[in-house]
């Protein structure tokens, strides 16, 4: 199910990834359950769900979020059998979970009585990892793969009010897995994903005419197994697995008024992908998912009208001396931004030093390295990228 992708780099693109950073991510509470990737998630109201997923064995666990209080209570446990990559969407007051771990299956959660009730099996190949939204009181779901080396661009449509499925135009991107989805207003939106390679195509779905329109293409690198979501008239994408950089943080907003992308903050966790993403009111959330070295439980807030803090503020704000270093040893500080993580490159673009930090002060010794390196940190109000001189 899963890929790996070799990590390339290219110096020429560093300047240029945080030129545009706006909204502001925060911490909250870890998910409830276990630390896990390939998990579901959706809101009703006011109020986010997490359930399912993979840990060392596919999860059936379900799990409530309030962002009022930041508090996660376990709710009853999904009905059908343990799965991961399945689909998760809402529909008025009603969350609905399916497909996943090859299975067709399709149910309902009623958070009212916290209980599940199974509806009419989804009508194709069982999948995994496919992608979906919903419009009004009607559901979508489509895209995936078998496992067996056969990706889905089939399109179909749930009926809530009748408990029904019809086949809708296939989308017409092409047949893939690890696509993001999601809805703003009367229109769907899938793009990005893999098969044999990577996309970074965009299209709209118009469920009056039955019809795709491709639209601007993602303004990030070529990515897979990211995350998607809506707040009010926008659209944001993120985390995954970069085509060129492997994991990442990158976060990027759509505006279907003028069809254009947007950088954002990036996202303040640890560059991953299989994340799961939903909104609430005016607010979006991330987490789970796993990195290059663990799964992660941890979850995050986004407010797109935070004031976020810009690349300059940042390059000013913290230091890295001595530059030239002769020994190797240098010392990463800033006064007022806690550095969460550090991650050096050579000239070449091979990672050669990484490190979760969480202070505002770190010492490194590269005693064995000469020459120009890069220092990508991450901290809690956006990313830069400092340059150090060893001269052994």
């Amino acid at each position: 199910m899963k890929k790996f992708l070799p990590f390339l780099f290219a110096y020429c693109l560093l300047p240029t990834a945080y030129c545009f950073s706006q909204g502001t991510w925060t911490q909250k509470a870890d998910f409830g359950g276990s630390a896990r990737y390939l998990a579901v998630g959706f809101s009703i109201g006011n109020i986010g769900y997490i359930g399912t997923g993979y840990d060392v064995s596919d999860k059936q666990d379900f799990w409530e979020y309030n962002p009022g209080t930041n508090i996660w209570t376990q709710k009853a446990n999904f009905s059908g059998a343990v799965r991961s990559g399945a689909v998760g969407l809402s529909i008025g007051t009603k969350g609905y979970l399916g497909t996943g771990s090859f299975l067709q299956d399709f149910w309902e959660y009623n958070p009212s009585s916290d209980s599940w009730s199974q509806k009419a099996i989804f009508p194709s190949v069982g999948r995994v990892n496919a992608v979906g939204f919903s419009i009004g009181l009607k559901g979508y779901i489509g895209t995936g793969t078998d496992g067996l080396g056969t990706y889905f661009q089939d399109f179909f449509e749930y009926d809530q009010t009748n408990n029904t499925w019809i086949q809708k135009t296939n989308f017409v991107g092409s047949p893939r897995n690890m696509a993001v989805g999601f809805s703003l207003g009367n229109k769907g939106y899938i793009g990005l994903g893999d098969n044999d390679t990577i996309f970074q195509d965009f299209w709209e779905y118009d469920p009056i005419g039955n019809s795709w329109t491709q639209k601007a293409n993602f303004a990030g690198n070529p990515t897979t197994e990211a995350k998607g979501f809506s707040i009010g008239s926008k659209g944001y994408v993120g985390t995954g697995i970069d085509g060129l950089n492997g994991y990442t943080q990158s976060f990027w907003e759509y505006d279907p008024a003028i069809n254009t992308w947007t950088q954002q903050t990036n996202f303040s966790g640890t560059p991953r992908s299989l994340t799961v993403g939903f909104s609430i009111g005016n607010k979006g959330y991330i987490g789970t998912g796993e990195d290059t070295s663990n799964m992660r439980k941890d979850f995050w807030e986004f407010d797109p009208n935070g004031n976020a803090v810009n690349e300059t503020d940042l390059e000013n704000l913290i230091s890295v001396y001595p530059s030239p270093s002769a020994d190797g040893k240098f010392t990463v500080s800033s006064l007022q931004f806690t550095v969460k993580s550090m991650d050096i490159y050579n000239v070449s673009g091979k990672l050669v030093y990484h490190s979760t930090v969480n202070r505002k002060q770190e010492t490194v010794n590269l005693s064995e390295a000469s020459g120009v390196y890069f220092i990508h940190l991450q901290t809690e109000k956006g990313s830069v990228t400092k340059k150090i001189i060893l001269s052994r």
